[in-house]
């Protein structure tokens, strides 16, 4: 596939200083002025600065939440219960963390201006289709900081705002580029098999799923020091019954971002009946559908993050409920 000139999707700004007004929001977002004013007052979902007039003005935050809002109805969630759900994902401005992944032996203290750094870099090296400038990006990252901070506050959101940008609609050359190149790294970093390290099978629930996503739940899995087996789609529960059984996985971890119907909760408590290593489910139907999941006799690991290399360490030792 050709890509499209990098003048096709203008380059991104990160700026958290600049204030846009009600109109322009609707624009970059997709979401017409009148429900913007509705989720702010009935749900609060939203506070916007006023100017003196009272015109309301949004930064850029406020436009992530916006299509963070978006995305949770996407996967089929209440615009009423939306705001619990993403009030508890809020992360501070600036973290200090120590460095746990394999290979990182340093501390590092993480600012927003370090992750404002990055993301602008990133982001010039995309817009130029850079591939060494990318790697070298890539390497750096991974080597300086751990691999929560790597993805849910450099890489991830880099992709996601080329994945939403207006004149690209997800279909950019940029986002295209970015995208591969993420999910070529990722394929590479979970084809190693290491002897003697428990096994994890890892497929993604029926319906659509973004694959990136995906590889960046196998990976969080991974470094659990797990070999992962990673299957994009689930091709039936009865086959993926049968395909856990057969290789001897000590876990089955299941991958949904969105709603799921009665019959394949059905079918998944079915499948917990019938296997003997656990069975968790990873991702933002973990927010979805927690009681109904619960009922089908699965473990909930939550949504790729920091917490869920542990967890899974938790789940294959049998003290996960401690």
């Amino acid at each position: 596939m050709t890509l499209p000139p990098a003048s096709s999707a203008p380059p991104l700004d990160l700026s958290n200083e600049d204030l846009y007004p009600i109109r322009e929001v609707s624009r970059l977002t997709g979401v017409n002025s009148v429900t913007l004013r509705a989720w702010e007052r009935r749900y609060g979902l939203l506070v916007p600065h006023r100017t003196p007039s009272g015109h309301r003005l949004y930064s850029m935050a406020d436009i992530e939440r916006v299509r963070s809002v978006m995305s949770w109805i996407d996967r089929g969630v209440a615009v009423s219960k939306v705001a619990s759900i993403i009030d508890r994902q809020v992360k501070p401005a600036a973290v200090s963390e120590p460095v746990t992944e394999v290979g990182v032996a340093a501390a590092a203290i993480v600012t927003a201006a370090d992750l404002q750094s990055w993301q602008t870099r990133l982001i010039e090296a995309v817009n130029a289709f850079d591939l060494r400038s990318l790697d070298l990006i890539y390497g750096q990252v991974q080597g300086d900081y751990p691999m929560s901070v790597m993805f849910d506050d450099v890489l991830l959101p880099v992709w996601k705002r080329f994945l939403d940008s207006d004149e690209g609609s997800g279909l950019s050359g940029q986002w295209a580029f970015l995208d591969a190149y993420l999910r070529g790294r990722l394929f590479q970093r979970l084809s190693y098999r290491r002897p003697g390290y428990p096994s994890v099978m890892f497929a993604g629930l029926p319906g659509p799923q973004k694959e990136l996503e995906m590889l960046v739940a196998a990976a969080f899995i991974a470094a659990a020091e797990v070999d992962v087996v990673y299957l994009p789609a689930v091709p039936s529960i009865s086959e993926l019954t049968d395909m856990a059984q057969r290789c001897g996985c000590d876990a089955l971890a299941l991958y949904g971002g969105r709603t799921i119907e009665d019959d394949l909760l059905k079918s998944l408590r079915r499948m917990e009946q019938a296997l003997e290593c656990p069975v968790a489910v990873v991702g933002a139907l973990c927010e979805v559908q927690p009681a109904e999941l619960l009922r089908a006799g699965m473990v909930l690991l939550g949504e790729p993050a920091e917490g869920l290399s542990a967890k899974m360490r938790l789940l294959l030792a049998g003290r996960l409920e401690e």
